[in-house]
Parts: C-alpha cells; sequence; structure tokens
C-alpha cells in the first residue's frame, strides 16, 4: 500500500508527487509482490522518501529511495539472508542494487528499481562502514 511506502518516523511531511507515484506502483508490483508472495509479510522500513526526510535520515543525494525507486525491507515470517539468496540467485527479478545492510544490530535488504545508465543486477552486503560484494 502507498502508506506503508511513505511512512516516516522524522515527523517531516512526505508526500510523493506524481512521478514518485509511478515509481512505487512499478517498485510494488514488479518487485514488492513478488518478494512478499515467496517471503511473506514484508516490514517496509524505509521507502518514499522526500528530500527533507532523506536528508534528516542521512540518505544519499541521489539517494534512488527520493524518486520512489527504492524500498527497504525485513521479511516478518522468514529468514532475511534466505529471502536475500533467493532474491539474487534464483528469482529471476530485474533490479537496480539488492544490498543486505546490517547497521548497528538492525538488518534489512534495501531493493531498488532498475537503473538508466548505471549498473543493475547489482548486489552487495553493507556492514555500516563498507559495501562488498555478495557472493
Amino acid at each position: 500500500m502507498l502508506k506503508e511506502l511513505c511512512r516516516t518516523s522524522t515527523g517531516l511531511p512526505n508526500e510523493p508527487g506524481m512521478i514518485e507515484r509511478a515509481n512505487l506502483k512499478t517498485l510494488a508490483m514488479s518487485l514488492l509482490q513478488p518478494i512478499r508472495d515467496r517471503a511473506g509479510e514484508l516490514q517496509i522500513s524505509s521507502g518514499f522518501r522526500c528530500e527533507a526526510v532523506n536528508k534528516a535520515v542521512g540518505g544519499t543525494a541521489n539517494s534512488q529511495h527520493v524518486d520512489g525507486a527504492a524500498a527497504d525491507i525485513v521479511p516478518v515470517e522468514a529468514d532475511i539472508d534466505e529471502v536475500m539468496e533467493w532474491i539474487v540467485k534464483e528469482s529471476g527479478l530485474q533490479f537496480g542494487q539488492c544490498i543486505i545492510e546490517n547497521v548497528k544490530g538492525r538488518r534489512w535488504i534495501h531493493i531498488s528499481l532498475p537503473r538508466f545508465s548505471r549498473p543493475n543486477q547489482v548486489a552487495m552486503r553493507y556492514d555500516g562502514k563498507e559495501y562488498k560484494a555478495y557472493a
């Protein structure tokens, strides 16, 4: 639902425009729903971020979250490592980036729509300090 993809704990307004809404719909249909179909319930910890929200949470200036083209997810009913493995190696899903992140004991999967003029199907691990290839 759009509501879960726009939720923020910053207290700032976070309303996507028409383009961002279209991206969120594509994200939900092409990536999130197939993952839900396989893994069950997903918690969306971050979806769309307006520029102010993105800045408040320390997001990068070129974050796909600002375009409504990325989400951070946590499987509720399935093992996060198994979900990551399925997405990257078995699912056939077309993504821009799929990153399993572990920051201060919190773990989530960042997944984004394919990107124009940039590499896609990029799978990585992030430990809060550095990115490494997902093997």
